[in-house]
This record gives C-alpha cells, sequence and structure tokens, in this order.
C-alpha cells in the first residue's frame, strides 16, 4: 500500500492519523471491502440497503456494486445509517448513506476504489491512486456531533443509544409516503416532527407537537378539546357531518373515535400535506397527520420521566425496551403514561392514563411481526368551547371563566376508555420485492356531560333569547350521552423495485379495508338553565350557575340518537419512476374505493320512553358510494441539494349523509388540487427547505342547515390556495432551527345566496359566496432555535421561538373575527453523566408575554364556541435514562 505524503515525526503521525484520516488508512485499523472480482459499477443500478450500522451497509454496497472500500475501521464504529432504496448512482447511493455521518468520500479516476474520509483541519494528501487529489478540509457532519452532543457525556451517540430520542430535528423520509425514496425525491409536500423536537418543547399533545412547527397547519375550530383536530391547508381533518372520523392515523392506518392520543409512544408525527386519497381513501384534502409509534430496539434502554408546571399538572411516563432472549429473535417496547392537570380554566381538572406494548419477532432478515397493545383512560368534567362573541369579537371576559354549570359538569364528568389492538408484519420475498400487511382494532366507551350555549342576548343579532334584558345573558344547553366507538382496519401492500430499459421503478400495489361504527344515546335538552324557566339566568360577565345539577333535568321526551357507520374498500396502485441518473422522478399513482355509509338521526316520539335508540336503527338509511382517485407527480433534481416539483391529485372524501329536510342520500366530498415547489438541502444535507404554492377546489362541503340546525342539507364549494414555507434541522453543530411561513386563501366558492336585506347574514349565519372559511388565519408563522454549547458546557441547551398567527373568522357568516396574536416561548436544559445513567433537567415557558388569543370557533354553535389558548404556562422536566 502506497504510503501517504505527512509530516516525519512520530508526533505528526499521530495527529495526522487522529485528525485528519487520509484517503489511505495505513496499520492494523484500516479496512478494506473488496467485491467479489469485479469492477465498480459506476451507472445506476437498484440498491436495497435497510437502516443501521454504516459498516454494514458499505460492506452490503461493495457487494452490490462490485466497488473496492478502502477506510479506518475506528471512523464506522458507530455511526448509523438511514439506508438507501431504489436505483441511484453509485455517488447518490453513497451520498444518501453517508449523509449527517460525517464522512465524504472520493472516487479514483478508473472506478475500480472508493475511498472513505473524515477529513479535518489537516490536509493530507495521498499518492496511492494517480490522479486522485486530496480532499479539501470538512467539518464533521454537524447532525451525527449535533447527536452526540445532545446525548451528553459519556452516552454514545446513534439511534439506539439514547432510545431513539436524538433524532434532530429533520426528517429524510417518511413511512406515510409509502414510497422507499427520500423526500428530496418524492413530489409532494411531507414534514416530520421529530421526538427530539416534542422532547425539546415538551409537546404533550398531538397539537402541541405540530401547530408552530409545520406551516399551514392550525388547530381546527373548537380542535383543542377532545379530538385534536387540525386544519391543513385550509381544510379541517374532519367534516361537519363528522361520522366520528377525527381522521387520525396511526403507522399509516386511520384510527376514527381517537380522543387526546397519548404521545408517551410516539416516535414522530408526520403531515402529509394535500389529498392522500389515492393511498389512504376518504381522506380530508388539505391533508392528514399520521402518528408514528415506537419500535422495540435491540440495545436495552430504560427511561423515566416526571413532569410539573403550571395549574397543578404532573406527569410521568416509562420507556423500557430491549431483547427478551439473548439471540434478539424476541424484542419488546412498553410505554406508559399518568398525568393529573389542572387547567387555567375555573373548576376543570383531568386524568389521563395510557400503557402500550409492542413485541417484535423478527427469527431473519425475510421476516418481521409487530403486536400492539394499548389502552387509554381519560376522566374529567367537559371543557369544550363555549366561549361567545359580542359583537365582532371575542367577549371581554377572563378566559379562565367557565360558562357550563360545575353542579352538571362536574358531578358527572367526561369518561373515555380505549382498548387498541394491532399488528404489522413484512416478508421478503427476494431482495426486491416485499409483503407488507397491517391491522388494527379500536373499541371505546365514551360517557360524555356538556352543556352549550343555545342563545346570547347580544343585540343586534337575533338570538332567540326571549325575555333578556341584559347583555350577555344566555340560556345554555345540555347533551348527556353514552357512546360506543369500534374500527377496524387494515391494508395488504406488495412492493418492490423493478428495471424496465433505463428506468426504474419503485411499484407498490395495494388494498385496505375500513369500517366503523359510532352510537350514541343521548339526552339532548335545547335550555337547560333554568330548567324551570324561560328567562335566561346565566350572564357571562356575572354566571349564575342553577346549582341543581341534572335534576329535572333530563325528560324521556328529550331523547336522541345518532348512529354512524362506515365502510370502504379500496385497490390502489403507486409506482415512482426514475431515470436520467437518477436525477427525474415520475409519479403515478390511482386508487378506486368502494365505500358505503349508514346514518340515522332520531328523536324520542315519547314523552313517557326514551325510544330514540330503537327509531334510529329502524330507520337508518344505508348510502353508497364509489370513485376514482388519480395523483400524478414529478420531480426533477437539476443539482443534488435542489429539487423541482409539481403534482396533481383528486379526492374522494367524506360521505355527508341524507339531507335533513328531504332526507334524500347527499352526494359525497371530493376534491382536486395543484401544487408545485422546490425542495432544497444545505450544510451536507444537515437543513432541508421547502417552498410551496396550492390550489385546492374541494366540491360538495357539507354545512348545517339553517332550516333543521340540528342536520345537514347544503352542499357548498371551497377553494383554499396559499403559499408555504418550511425550514428544519441543523445549521451547525450547536444550532438547530424550525421555520416556518404560510399564507392561506381559504374562500367558500358556492354557497347560501346574498341576503341584501340582512347583509352581515345575522339571522341565518349561513355562509355565501365569498366568504373567508373559519377558523383558517390568513398569515402564520414560526421560528424556533436551539443551541447546543460544547466545550466544558457540553449537555447544555437553550431554545427560544416565537409564533405569529394572522386574523381569522370566527363563524361562517364572517360576523365576528379572531384577532392575530404573537406567542413568545422558551427553554432550557442540561444533561449530564452519573456513571452508566444519563439525567436530562429541562424548563420551558410557553406564553411568556401572556398574551389572550384565541384559537377558533366551531361551526356547530356558530357564535358561541370560540376555544381561548393557554396563558403564560411553566413545565418542568427531569428524565433519567440508563
Amino acid at each position: 500500500m502506497a504510503r501517504r505524503k505527512t509530516r516525519n515525526t512520530d508526533k505528526g503521525r499521530r495527529a495526522a492519523t487522529a485528525a485528519a484520516i487520509g484517503l489511505f488508512i495505513v496499520g492494523p485499523s484500516a479496512l478494506a471491502i473488496h467485491a467479489p472480482a469485479a469492477h465498480a459499477n459506476i451507472a445506476p443500478q437498484a440498491f436495497e440497503i435497510p437502516a443501521g450500522p454504516i459498516a454494514d451497509a458499505l460492506s452490503r454496497l461493495a457487494d452490490e456494486s462490485g466497488a473496492q472500500l478502502i477506510y479506518d475501521a475506528a471512523l464506522t464504529r458507530h455511526a448509523v445509517t438511514r439506508g438507501v432504496a431504489g436505483k441511484r448512482s453509485l455517488e447518490s447511493a453513497l451520498d444518501e448513506l453517508l449523509a449527517g455521518t460525517g464522512l465524504t468520500y472520493a472516487i479514483d479516476p478508473s472506478g475500480k476504489t472508493i475511498a472513505i474520509v473524515l477529513a479535518q483541519a489537516n490536509n493530507v494528501a495521498n499518492d496511492a491512486i494517480p490522479g486522485l487529489e486530496s480532499l479539501p478540509p470538512i467539518e464533521i457532519g454537524a447532525e451525527a456531533r449535533g447527536r452526540a452532543a445532545a446525548a451528553g457525556p459519556g452516552l454514545r451517540p446513534g439511534a439506539e443509544g439514547a432510545g431513539d430520542r436524538i433524532t434532530g430535528y429533520k426528517a429524510d423520509r417518511a413511512s406515510s409516503t409509502k414510497l422507499d425514496a427520500p423526500l428530496m425525491k418524492t413530489p409532494i409536500a411531507v414534514q416530520a416532527v421529530t421526538r427530539q423536537t416534542m422532547d425539546d418543547q415538551q409537546a404533550i399533545s398531538v397539537m402541541d407537537a405540530t401547530v408552530g412547527n409545520v406551516s399551514s397547519v392550525a388547530p381546527a375550530p373548537g380542535g383543542n378539546s377532545y379530538w385534536q383536530t387540525l386544519t391543513i391547508r385550509g381544510f379541517t381533518t374532519t367534516s361537519v357531518s363528522g361520522y366520528g372520523m377525527s381522521q387520525t392515523y396511526r403507522n399509516g392506518l386511520m384510527q376514527p373515535f381517537v380522543i387526546n392520543p397519548s404521545t408517551a409512544n410516539v416516535q414522530s408525527v408526520e403531515i402529509v400535506k394535500g389529498p392522500g386519497a389515492v393511498l389512504y381513501g376518504r381522506v380530508e384534502p388539505g391533508g392528514f397527520m399520521d402518528m408514528v409509534i415506537k419500535r422495540p430496539l435491540e440495545t436495552p434502554y430504560y427511561s423515566i420521566e416526571e413532569q410539573a408546571g403550571s395549574w397543578g399538572r404532573t406527569r410521568t411516563t416509562i420507556d423500557a425496551t430491549g431483547p427478551l432472549p439473548d439471540d434478539k429473535t424476541w424484542l419488546y417496547r412498553l410505554t406508559s403514561e399518568y398525568m393529573h392537570a389542572g387547567s387555567f380554566t375555573d373548576y376543570v381538572t383531568s386524568q389521563n392514563g395510557f400503557g402500550g406494548l409492542t413485541l417484535t419477532y423478527h427469527p431473519d432478515e425475510r421476516l418481521k411481526v409487530n403486536l400492539d397493545l394499548e389502552y387509554q383512560d381519560l376522566y374529567g368534567p367537559d371543557n369544550a368551547a363555549n366561549f361567545p362573541a359580542i359583537g365582532n369579537r371575542p367577549a371581554n371576559i377572563p378566559i379562565s371563566r367557565y360558562l357550563e354549570d360545575p353542579t352538571t359538569t362536574i358531578n358527572n364528568p367526561n369518561h373515555y376508555m380505549r382498548r387498541f389492538v394491532g399488528f404489522d408484519w413484512e416478508y421478503k420475498l427476494d431482495e426486491n420485492w416485499s409483503l407488507v400487511n397491517r391491522f388494527s382494532y379500536a373499541n371505546s366507551r365514551y360517557l360524555s356531560t356538556g352543556e352549550f350555549f343555545n342563545c346570547v342576548y347580544n343585540p343586534p343579532y337575533p338570538t332567540g333569547c326571549a325575555g333578556a334584558t341584559s347583555v350577555g345573558d344566555g340560556v345554555n344547553g345540555l347533551i348527556l350521552g353514552h357512546n360506543n366507538l369500534r374500527s377496524i382496519s387494515s391494508s395488504l401492500d406488495l412492493k418492490g423495485n423493478l428495471d424496465t430499459g433505463f428506468l426504474h421503478h419503485q411499484m407498490m400495489f395495494g388494498t385496505d379495508h375500513l369500517s366503523s361504527v359510532s352510537s350514541n344515546n343521548a339526552y339532548f335538552v335545547s335550555s337547560s338553565q333554568p330548567f324551570f324557566s324561560g328567562w335566561p339566568q346565566l350572564n357571562i360577565f356575572n354566571p349564575y350557575y342553577a346549582g341543581l345539577g341534572l335534576w329535572g333535568q333530563l325528560k324521556a321526551s328529550s331523547g336522541f340518537a345518532l348512529l354512524k357507520y362506515q365502510e370502504w374498500q379500496g385497490l390502489y396502485a403507486q409506482d415512482l419512476i426514475s431515470f436520467y441518473e437518477d436525477k427525474v422522478h415520475f409519479l403515478l399513482g390511482g386508487r378506486y374505493d368502494f365505500a358505503a355509509a349508514t346514518s340515522s338521526t332520531q328523536s324520542s316520539s315519547s314523552a313517557l320512553v326514551n325510544n330514540a335508540l330503537d327509531l334510529a336503527n329502524f330507520r337508518a338509511a344505508h348510502i353508497a358510494d364509489h370513485a376514482f382517485s388519480p395523483r400524478i407527480g414529478l420531480l426533477i433534481e437539476p443539482l443534488p441539494w435542489l429539487s423541482l416539483y409539481g403534482n396533481y391529485t383528486e379526492s374522494f372524501g367524506l360521505n355527508n349523509g341524507l339531507n335533513s329536510v328531504t332526507f334524500a342520500a347527499l352526494g359525497p366530498q371530493k376534491a382536486v388540487q395543484w401544487e408545485g415547489g422546490v425542495k432544497m438541502e444545505f450544510f451536507d444535507k444537515r437543513l432541508s427547505a421547502t417552498f410551496a404554492y396550492y390550489d385546492i377546489k374541494k366540491t360538495n362541503v357539507a354545512q348545517r342547515s339553517v332550516i333543521a340546525p340540528t342536520g345537514i342539507y347544503d352542499l357548498l364549494d371551497a377553494e383554499s390556495k396559499g403559499v408555504e414555507m418550511d425550514l428544519t434541522g441543523h445549521i451547525d453543530d450547536n444550532w438547530s432551527i424550525i421555520a416556518n411561513y404560510s399564507h392561506t386563501e381559504a374562500r367558500v366558492t358556492k354557497g347560501e345566496p346574498f341576503n341584501p336585506a340582512d347583509p352581515l347574514d345575522l339571522s341565518k349565519q349561513a355562509p355565501v359566496a365569498g366568504h373567508r372559511l373559519p377558523g383558517v388565519p390568513d398569515n402564520m408563522g414560526a421560528v424556533w432555535i436551539k443551541y447546543e454549547a460544547d466545550g466544558m458546557l457540553r449537555g447544555l441547551s437553550a431554545g427560544a421561538g416565537v409564533q405569529r398567527v394572522g386574523a381569522a373568522q370566527g363563524d361562517p357568516a364572517n360576523s365576528f373575527q379572531m384577532p392575530a396574536y404573537t406567542i413568545l416561548n422558551a427553554m432550557l436544559g442540561y444533561r449530564f453523566a452519573l456513571g452508566p445513567t444519563h439525567v436530562t433537567a429541562q424548563v420551558n415557558v410557553n406564553n411568556i408575554t401572556n398574551e389572550t388569543y384565541f384559537y377558533g370557533a366551531t361551526s356547530f354553535t356558530n357564535r358561541y364556541s370560540l376555544t381561548p389558548g393557554n396563558p403564560r404556562n411553566v413545565l418542568g422536566s427531569l428524565r433519567v435514562e440508563f
């Protein structure tokens, strides 16, 4: 082996070896991987290299490419790779394998040898390969060093070294796309919120994790109460008809009826923007959220975290994982959470218990099976949005004011219990093709008691509060119900790689099934306080509670039942076609759905017996739909760090139920999206940026009836278009950033006729063409910056963020607005080692300036259901890992 050019002293050799690492390493640590008597394959070819240790990945690369690799084994001892899949040139495959590891490479002119180099300040020349220039000095990969710094002194960096917590902020791939390709090669917009982001910001809920970290994502009107529903690109992730479809996804399967999902076992949250119908069926066109669940690890890891904060909040989480037998055929992961929380709202406390167990069976490289068991128990009084508007702004009352009767809700709290079982398995048929099957079953029971404003006296707005004399006088309504909620979701995908001439295909053929049923047997009383009089006695400025609980309010004649059943079967296919040296990617996809829904809403017909549920079963109406949903996308990489993309997508949306007046079936929702954008990577792929423009036209939008307000009869059209920007990742070894901005123009394009006699639409409270969709801010932007110290202060981290949310309309009539607001947040943490144990102490302060703001208003009760956000709050945590 040829010698390096360096200084002649032993000290010089040692320094150069440790700090620069030349193209060839002399000594026992040098490692050469030789392909079996083959020259390097420089032309594009198909690679299938999984995530894992970089040494294993390089060995497999040598086998598949016919190249010879020479490098220092010490360089790869702790490095991991995210893998590479699909047709790539040798350079492109190496770029993906080495991204974030701090390693770089050089290929000799003959194409027969690859040298892996970790270069630092010293420049080491090499004469071993004729014509090969020495590499210029580069910085060690910031992401790799960032993980090491975050891990703290003494903790091995890498994916499993800290229980998959040290992930950085940037995600290179997203499982929800069902593509084995980097996001830079995927012609759709996807953003992921990583585990480290959630830890740094102490995001306890899904809404905490996504809002402010992803552009065009906001809380849906009323969405922070129970369902954690989001607005993405101007459209909510559920419809006004509901059907219990909160459209929360878990590992790629829809999970209807999920209330406040725990994040204790969540590894990341992926937001897929735009219509996802081609792969996921009747999903809303703005986008959807997919929770990626933590998986068992081969390296044992245990952590316990205690959090405490404002209003008496305490939360304990446990995470334990590792192998069961020594051969690591079986792995396990156990996660749990217990939280008891007060609230800034008077009288309100809640508690949440969660437990999850995952078992993994991995007997060989071809088969991997995961079994999931979960249980959640959520308990607390109703605290749904119930804040009214007075005039054209939210009422000027303290956001702590509780506007339900505590003797009713506190004594009869809501209780949600959810049992879940699921599995997924993957079997590799050969090196190119595999089968993936997923299944989930959830059974929930929800006992609820809640009050809502039926009217608030607010001249000149007609409210129906007969006899009221003071502004703010109101009458509450009451709903008390028992809900049984069940769902089954499953999918089967055949995916693989195929070459046809100069085209490389990533193909997938699949089918999925969803069935869900919601049975709600309830009492619905439109004027519950005072139940003995038509005169309003609850005034929002000086509330008086009747104090009589449920006594006398519930009568058999007030029975109300709601049955909703959805089922669909989908057949879909997808092909990502790559060519021109893996720089052009053409995405084709299509899906055909066979869908059915059963809907029935009935009230008691007897003053003596609540027979609403029997009537609902007897009078249920069945509706069948079917549709084809195509998707076409194109992405071009003119430069290694730059991608230009565009797509056209059609969407088959939720069923709208029945006309409340004629009881005829309403047509399903549909949508079309055009999107174009730019994706970029900087600083050795440690920082990613996405810029996008989109235009979504949605038809057959269900609207609550003005004539029959408890049902639906109008079908409207709406359009949402806008621009968005996301910036995520590491700037250098010490600085990380999340930044985003979006401008959204979401308006009704076909609505109720305009009434010139009622220009503010005060009597109908119904949208007309040109009205903005409620709860959608016109502008949103956020920046979160984190600094991780090194040297003597290594382990210390600090972060700060600002979120600006523009004004939004509060109701479909656009008769009042929710003002813009700005929120400031900060964090300070320190991570240190105590022998084999690692401790992280952290404190977060949110809404530092104590800004009063409102998320949105529901469209169910128009002007009486605003949702206030949290005032200033502090949350501290102490996590012990070993």
